[in-house]
């Protein structure tokens, strides 16, 4: 996995913006959409545009949602903003978007381009930054620069170092989430990739795994193994996502199970099973802006960014290794 960046695309990337649905209860806070809720005083998918349009990395940004109110939300915001129409689920609403950016970059060089690569970020991140993406983005092309092709996915993970000024502290409230354990690193997944989605040949599955990503739920896990029997080198992929299920386990009380599961657990190992099904090379690429791991999970998640926002906000990168 990538520590450093340093290096930049030829062109700022296209940005896509999954601003969610209206219409699934499951996917609500309190009634609402996500990405229409109010952390620090402004609303969420407002400050994420905010900080793609200022991200130094990123050109045109596309955002997928219900159109009526992202347009009143988004009304008079500086930047290249495109709405996109929502069409039902998770990667219904991503090939909208994608769609989208693919029609405009046609428009303006007259042919198709499967291997730029895009960045997907959720819309429910209260501690974004443009200094985040641009950090994320730029380890991402260095990634891209040492492989012999570019990666389908670069998905982003954030470090137990970076997530830990977010815990609480005695009767201060904070958020703790489970980690996966690797080897050489405890990390989770943050909510931004950079990807080349054509050049992935199981895109269908996708939905599958971003359905079920929250593996700290016993259910999710059961349900993904299941999925991956059914799929190219999938029995790799069902015996490593039970082996980290084990070590989440066992790390509640360490000892030598733990210790051997966890010595065990390789992230190339990870990325070589996720490519194996969703049909494309895979990388892992830490981010030391562990805040891009803090979405709006649930409604005690979003009581405590409310609460503790402002001193949260001023938490910088924490590099590791």
């Amino acid at each position: 996995m990538e520590l450093t960046s340093g290096q930049a695309y030829p062109e700022p990337l296209d940005a896509i913006v999954l601003a969610g649905t209206d219409s699934n209860p499951r996917r609500m806070i309190e009634g609402q959409n996500k990405a229409f809720l109010e952390v620090g005083g402004e609303i969420l998918v407002c400050r994420v545009v905010k900080a793609l349009i200022r991200a130094h990395t990123i050109g045109k940004v596309f955002v997928v949602g219900p159109g009526d109110r992202l347009l009143k939300a988004l009304d008079g915001m500086a930047g290249d903003i495109n709405i996109v129409e929502q069409s039902g689920g998770l990667l219904s609403n991503a090939w909208e978007a994608i769609r989208a950016s693919e029609e405009d970059y046609r428009d303006l060089h007259g042919a198709d381009d499967p291997l730029r690569p895009l960045l997907f970020i959720s819309c429910d991140l209260p501690l974004i930054s443009s200094e985040a993406v641009d950090d994320f983005v730029g380890r991402c092309a260095l990634a891209d620069s040492r492989a012999d092709t570019g990666f389908a996915m670069l998905a982003g993970v954030a470090e137990k170092a970076s997530l830990k000024p977010f815990y609480g502290q005695g009767s201060v409230e904070g958020i703790h989430r489970p980690y996966v354990n690797f080897s050489n690193c405890r990390v989770r997944l943050a909510n931004i990739y950079v990807g080349r989605p054509r050049t992935l040949t199981n895109q269908e599955f996708l939905e599958t795994g971003f359905e079920h990503r929250k593996a700290e739920k016993l259910k999710n896990v059961v349900i993904l193994v299941w999925k991956f029997l059914g799929q190219h080198g999938g029995w790799r992929a069902a015996w490593l996502t039970l082996r980290l299920q084990l070590t989440l386990m066992a790390s509640k009380k360490r000892g030598r199970l733990y210790d051997w599961l966890r010595a065990r657990n390789k992230p190339e190992d990870a990325e070589k099973s996720c490519g194996d099904v969703l049909g494309g090379p895979i990388k892992m690429v830490i981010t030391p802006f562990g805040g891009l791991s803090l979405d709006v999970d649930n409604e005690e998640d979003y009581r405590v960014l409310n609460r503790r926002y402002a001193e949260w906000s001023r938490i910088g990168p924490v590099e590791t290794g």
